[in-house]
């Protein structure tokens, strides 16, 4: 057993998106001319690599038929009954399909993923009929109880599982390897911007770092799941930054919200628009008490791992993903390379120094 000075010693840097930079390399590629497709899942093929998040104030039946419109999907959260959850997605189904872009389920309608709680069978087995993906939703999904139950559900149920979310490596080898279908994982935990666990718990595992993790796991087990980055992201670089460390997809949760399409309504603040926005594991969103098991299980904990507010007003989330895109194909096309595929073996990372970082202040002249 090592000291405790050599755990310090050893311990691994987990580096986030402002310790890191992605390289210049030469292009011979376009920007408007590289592919942004990408596999949501092993079954889902998406054509804009941006994934809405299952949060009450993201994703429901407006935004997952906006983001499967134009490209992308979207997870409808699980702060509801089950019954409430099947209504938004049967209303995703029934929308046409009006892009030669949208993504497609094999039941030839817009496609959409549902979150739900690894220990709700009766969840599972009722929205599958519904889904063209289920994500099971917690912080921590490495664990001896969350894996056995979810180990259960698979059986019942014929739908791409998407686990998470996870941290290091271990959390992804022990977990692919004991379930006999993955189809997708979820990586990064406590990054996000309205998630303070890392904060209250001092556990975490910033989205950068994770996804590395995840797949050097599957490289090293040979495997080939779609990995989904989540948390913390904020810009097209950060969406590009992480595909240069091996993910495929990223998940939007503030990237998203306080748009049209996000649930909430409109509050004008001194002539400024703004929609509510909130983490899961806030007072708020536990209130409801259909996600209280999202995080720990700390024998009825009474604190919270999230916290809630308003954020500006954004406009249609169609306008939010076309702009998004197009910055994501100029970070890509800046790395030297043309696809996603190509950032993971091309793109190269450097280290920022602790040195001076931030931009001169700049006034705008006349």
């Amino acid at each position: 057993m090592d000291s405790f000075t050599q755990k310090l010693e050893k311990a691994p840097f987990a580096f986030n998106f402002d310790d890191l930079l992605l390289l210049p390399g030469f292009s011979e590629v376009r920007s408007k001319d590289i592919s942004l497709k990408t596999m949501f899942s092993k079954s889902i093929t998406i054509s804009s690599p941006l994934v809405s998040s299952p949060m009450d104030t993201v994703t429901e039946s407006a935004m997952a038929i906006a983001m499967a419109e134009n490209g992308g999907i979207g997870v409808i959260h699980r702060n509801m009954s089950a019954e409430e959850q099947v209504e938004i997605l049967k209303t995703v189904k029934s929308a046409e399909p009006n892009s030669p872009n949208a993504t497609i389920g094999d039941d030839k309608r817009l496609a959409v993923a549902a979150a739900l709680s690894p220990f709700d069978i009766d969840r599972a087995k009722l929205i599958s009929k519904y889904t063209d993906a289920l994500l099971f939703d917690v912080a921590h999904f490495h664990t001896k109880a969350i894996l056995e139950s979810v180990k259960k559900i698979i059986s019942e149920t014929g739908k791409d599982i998407i686990i998470g979310s996870m941290g290091t490596k271990e959390d992804v080898m022990h977990s692919v390897s004991y379930l006999e279908k993955v189809d997708g994982l979820r990586v990064g935990i406590g990054g996000g911007s309205i998630c303070i666990t890392t904060d209250v718990t001092k556990a975490g595992s910033p989205t950068p770092f994770a996804v590395s993790q995840a797949a050097d796991a599957l490289r090293e087990l040979g495997l080939e799941i779609p990995i989904i980055a989540d948390g913390g992201i904020r810009t097209a670089g950060d969406i590009a930054l992480v595909f240069a460390l091996g993910a495929d997809s990223a998940m939007l949760g503030y990237g998203v919200a306080g748009t049209d399409e996000s649930p909430g309504d409109i509050k004008t603040v001194n002539g400024a628009k703004y929609k509510p926005y909130r983490g899961m594991g806030s007072k708020g969103a536990r209130e409801k008490r259909l996600v209280n098991d999202r995080y720990a299980d700390t024998g009825g904990k009474n604190f919270d791992e999230g916290i809630e507010g308003m954020i500006p007003y954004k406009g249609s989330v169609a306008d939010v993903i076309s702009v998004m895109n197009s910055s994501v194909k100029a970070s890509i096309g800046y790395a030297g390379a043309g696809s996603i595929n190509d950032m993971h073996a091309k793109a190269r990372i450097a280290r920022i120094s602790s040195g001076r970082t931030s931009k001169a202040e700049i006034k705008p002249g006349r």
